[in-house]
């Protein structure tokens, strides 16, 4: 598995979370409001995980084309 394989296997995983968090989220608002807000915060954390990977693979490729040069 490259590189490329390996990050699209995390992205492919944050997806799966953050949807089921949501689901969950969405299906316990009603009954159970710890639980509810604690798939909010998976949904949220998932998405702060997404980003930091996009800016760690930016700079990464930046670093990468610097050393090229």
């Amino acid at each position: 598995m490259n590189s490329v394989e390996k990050i699209l296997e995390i992205e492919s995983r944050l997806e799966h979370l953050e949807a089921s968090a949501l689901w969950i989220a969405r299906e316990t608002v009603h009954s159970d409001n710890a639980v509810s807000q604690t798939g909010t915060l998976i949904t949220v954390l998932a998405d702060e995980i997404r980003e930091k990977l996009v800016n760690l693979i930016r700079e990464l490729e930046d670093q990468a084309e610097r050393y090229l040069q």
